[in-house]
C-alpha cells in the first residue's frame, strides 16, 4: 500500500527548505542550524516520495541504489581516512552529511513523475536562490549589535562587514563561497531576463537583483570564479548555442588542449609575477605541494574524509591546508586517482547532458525565449562555470555543486524517460504533420 501525500504543499516546503540549506541561506548564524535541517528534509522528502510515487521496479530500485550508493562512499572514504590517521570513525561519516542533498536526483525524477513540470522546479528553485542572495546582503547590512541582540537564539557571525577584502581565510569567506552558487544563477537568470521583461515592475525587480547579485560576484568571488563565468558566457555564444558549432569545437577542443600543454611552463613562470605577493596564491602553492606528496604516498584511493571534530586536515598538514583551494589536486588528495577519474568523467558528461537538455528545449535555435529556456540556460552556463574552476576549485564536491548537480541530474533523467515534456508538441499533432508530409509512421 502506497502512502498518499493530500497536502501537496509539504512536498514545496521541503524541497524549498532543501534548495536553502544548499545555498547556505542564513549560514553565518551557525544556531540556526539551517543546513541540518535542510539535510533532514531531503531525507524526509526523499522517503515520502518513495512511498508515494507510482513507479516500475526499477525505477525504485534505482532509486534506492542511489541511496546505498551514497551511503557506501561515505562509509569507504570515513574508513579510509581511519585506516590512515587511527581517527575515530563516526565523526569522518557525519561529516560527509551533505551528500544527502545527492538525493535531489531521485527527488527531482520522482517528482516528475508525479506531474511537475519544469515550471514548478523553475518557482521553487528561483525563490531559494533570491532569498540566499538577500540573506547575504542582510547579514552585511545588519549591525553586529542587533544580531547579538538575537542571543542566545542566534550567534552572530565572527566576521562583519563581509564585503571587506582582509577576511581571505575566515570563516565568513568560507560562507561567502557557498553563497557564490546562488548569486552567480541570480545574475545570469535575472541579467538575461532583463532584454525581455513581462512589464515594468518585472524589469525593476529583475534589475536590482542583477545589479545586487554582479556586485557581490565582483566584490567577493576569487578572481578564478569571475573569469571562468566570463569563459562560460563566451563558450556558449560562440560555439556552444548550436550543436553544429558545438562538433567543430569538439574536433579542435584536443587541439586547444596541445597548445594549452605546450605554453603551460611559460604560464606558470608568469603567475608568481602577478600573484608572487599575494597571501591566497601563495598559501595555494604551499597546499599544492602538501597535497602532491600526498597523492605520491596514497595514489589510488586517496586520504580520505576528514572530520572537524577528530582530527582535520589542518591539525595534519597545517592551519591553511584545504584540499579545496588545490581543485582537482585536491580531489585526488581525498579520494586518489580513483575519485579524480570519476569527478572529471562526471563533470564532462554533466556538462554535455545539460547542453542536450537545453538543445531540446530552445529547438537547436539557440535562442531563448522562454523562462524554463532561461532557466536551463542559467543552469548550464552554472555548471559550466564549475567545469571551467575545477582545476583550481572542486566545487561538484561542495554542497552547492552537489545540489546543482544532482538537481540537473534529475532534469534531464527525466526528459531522457519522456516525463516532463512539456515543450514538446502533443503526439496527435507529430502524427498529422508526418501524414502530410508523406511519411508513414506508426505512434
Amino acid at each position: 500500500m502506497r502512502l498518499r501525500l493530500r497536502k501537496p504543499v509539504l512536498i514545496h516546503a521541503l524541497l524549498m527548505v532543501s534548495f536553502l540549506g544548499a545555498f547556505g541561506f542564513l549560514d553565518y548564524y551557525s544556531a540556526l542550524y539551517v543546513s541540518e535541517v535542510a539535510i533532514l528534509c531531503v531525507v524526509v522528502l526523499f522517503a515520502l516520495l518513495v512511498f508515494s510515487t507510482r513507479m516500475d521496479r526499477t525505477s525504485v530500485l534505482l532509486s534506492l541504489l542511489f541511496l546505498f550508493g551514497t551511503i557506501l562512499f561515505s562509509l569507504f572514504y570515513a574508513l579510509v581516512f581511519t585506516v590512515r590517521t587511527d581517527a575515530p570513525l563516526l565523526p569522518s561519516v557525519l561529516a560527509q552529511r551533505y551528500y544527502a542533498f545527492l538525493l535531489i536526483a531521485p527527488v527531482t525524477y520522482m517528482l516528475y513523475r508525479s506531474g511537475w513540470k519544469l515550471a514548478d522546479f523553475r518557482r521553487i528553485f528561483i525563490l531559494a536562490v533570491v532569498l540566499a542572495t538577500i540573506s547575504r546582503v542582510v547579514v552585511d547590512l545588519v549591525p553586529l549589535a542587533s544580531a547579538s541582540a538575537l542571543s542566545p537564539f542566534v550567534e552572530p557571525p565572527r566576521e562583519f562587514l563581509i564585503f571587506r577584502q582582509d577576511t581571505a581565510y575566515g570563516e565568513a569567506s568560507f560562507l561567502l563561497r557557498r553563497l557564490d552558487a546562488s548569486t552567480l544563477f541570480s545574475a545570469l537568470y535575472f541579467g538575461r531576463a532583463l532584454l525581455k521583461p513581462d512589464n515594468l515592475t518585472s524589469f525593476a525587480f529583475c534589475l536590482v537583483m542583477t545589479a545586487l547579485s554582479t556586485t557581490l560576484l565582483f566584490v567577493n568571488a576569487p578572481r578564478t570564479f569571475v573569469a571562468a563565468v566570463l569563459v562560460a558566457l563566451i563558450l556558449y555564444s560562440v560555439v556552444l548555442s548550436r550543436p553544429g558549432r558545438t562538433k567543430l569545437f569538439v574536433i579542435l577542443l584536443p587541439l586547444l588542449i596541445a597548445l594549452i600543454s605546450l605554453n603551460w611552463a611559460q604560464l606558470g613562470g608568469v603567475l608568481p609575477q602577478l600573484f608572487g605577493g599575494d597571501l591566497s596564491y601563495t598559501t595555494r602553492v604551499q597546499s599544492t605541494e602538501i597535497a602532491w606528496q600526498s597523492v605520491l604516498q596514497y595514489p589510488l584511493i586517496g586520504f580520505g574524509q576528514e572530520s572537524a571534530q577528530s582530527v582535520s586536515y589542518q591539525d595534519l598538514f597545517g592551519e591553511k591546508f584545504f584540499p579545496s583551494d588545490v581543485g582537482l589536486l585536491g580531489v585526488a588528495f581525498q579520494w586518489g586517482l580513483v575519485g579524480l577519474f570519476l569527478y572529471v568523467f562526471f563533470s564532462i558528461w554533466l556538462v554535455a547532458n545539460l547542453l542536450k537538455l537545453l538543445w531540446a528545449y530552445t529547438g537547436n535555435t539557440g535562442r531563448i525565449k522562454s523562462r524554463e529556456q532561461l532557466f536551463l540556460w542559467a543552469l548550464f552556463v552554472l555548471c559550466l562555470t564549475f567545469a571551467i574552476t575545477s582545476p583550481v576549485q572542486a566545487r561538484f564536491v561542495k554542497t552547492e555543486g552537489l545540489t546543482v548537480a544532482a538537481f540537473s541530474v534529475g532534469l534531464f533523467a527525466s526528459h531522457r524517460h519522456g516525463l516532463g515534456s512539456d515543450h514538446r508538441r502533443d503526439p496527435r499533432q507529430r502524427l498529422e504533420v508526418a501524414t502530410d508530409a508523406g511519411v508513414v509512421r506508426s505512434i
